[in-house]
């Protein structure tokens, strides 16, 4: 079984952009008030909330097993689970910039009576490098027909 974690670097980009949230909320709430406390008050709330969607909002899993099982957890809970060999599997990836990208992994599921369902997960925490390891690996057991982007 093949575990994907998200990245070290979103996790450590999210840390160190916590404070830089909060500095730039205070710089903006400059215009507004001059009161120090609300300010700095601002700029600690903006600051954990970051963190906290760091931290939590991007703590994802995803398992590959030997036999083709794939396996989604957020948050250490299992939210899907794909047997990828009655499955085709395709992704969309979006950049904004050198910083901001934004990959959605797209998985059309098919049932025995004949119908499909299709699946969207943001594979974004995960990195570029990641994903496409971890896409490559659906790819050796899923069926070979594009999804629909």
């Amino acid at each position: 079984m093949t575990a994907y974690k998200r990245a070290w670097n979103t996790l450590i980009a999210g840390i160190i952009g916590g404070p830089f949230a909060g500095v730039v909320a205070v710089i903006i709430g400059g215009f507004f008030t001059e009161n120090m406390l609300i300010l700095i008050a601002a700029a600690i709330v903006i600051c954990v909330l970051v963190w906290l969607v760091t931290i939590f909002g991007e703590a994802i899993k995803f398992e590959i097993s030997d036999s083709g099982e794939f396996a989604y957890f957020k948050r250490g809970k299992l939210k899907h689970r794909f047997d990828l060999k009655k499955c085709s599997v395709g992704y969309h990836r979006r950049s904004r910039g050198a910083s901001d990208h934004t990959i959605t992994l797209k998985i059309l599921s098919f049932g025995e009576d004949g119908t499909s369902e299709e699946t969207d997960i943001d594979a974004s925490p995960l990195g570029q490098m990641r994903f496409e390891r971890m896409f490559a690996q659906m790819e050796t057991f899923a069926i070979k027909e594009e999804v629909r982007l």
